[in-house]
């Protein structure tokens, strides 16, 4: 192949995959929306003396369970009905696919705003991960996604949420 028969080749291959990773301006449009819905839903002012307050760190006791909502949104679960989402500071398409949060803290036993974490699965654990299915290795099979605050909600609010989300 000449030179200029490749990179022009090469330029338009780069076009076409860029292309393929745009946003419609449907598809924009209805993310816009949603992510206006749920800020509504969440702007919602709760009694800092049941709820609490936004929180900048969760202890690890402070929580029983977690779940994701979708690729933005995670929702900590609490004892005596608690709750917390964390909106991530950035989409983390893996939280669909993950039941594990590997957490970089530098806080001992708490995560807080700004860690960084990956999705994995039980069974990437290292315990899982030794010969003969495979030596060494990550312990993660995520990318890297990052916390924000964690902000009280309550059931209604978890509903609702929930209900934007599967409705786009």
């Amino acid at each position: 192949m000449r030179p200029i028969t490749r990179s022009l080749y090469l330029a338009s291959a780069a076009a076409l995959l860029c292309a393929g990773c745009a946003t419609s301006p449907e598809a924009e449009s209805r993310r816009q929306a949603k992510e206006a819905d749920i800020a509504e839903i969440l702007s919602a002012p709760l009694d800092p003396a049941e709820f609490g307050e936004t929180k900048r760190c969760l202890s690890e006791s402070e929580y029983r369970n977690f779940r994701a909502l979708d690729d933005r949104r995670i929702l900590f679960e609490g004892r005596r009905g608690k709750q917390w989402i964390n909106t991530l500071r950035t989409r983390c398409p893996d939280l669909r696919y993950g039941h594990v949060l590997v957490v970089r803290s530098f806080s001992a036993r708490r995560m807080c705003d700004a860690d960084r974490f990956e999705v994995a699965d039980w069974f990437d654990w290292p315990w899982y991960r030794r010969w003969p299915w495979q030596w060494g290795g990550s312990w993660t099979t995520g990318m890297t996604c990052s916390l924000g605050r964690f902000q009280p909600v309550t059931e209604a609010q978890v509903a609702e949420i929930e209900a934007v989300i599967k409705s786009r």
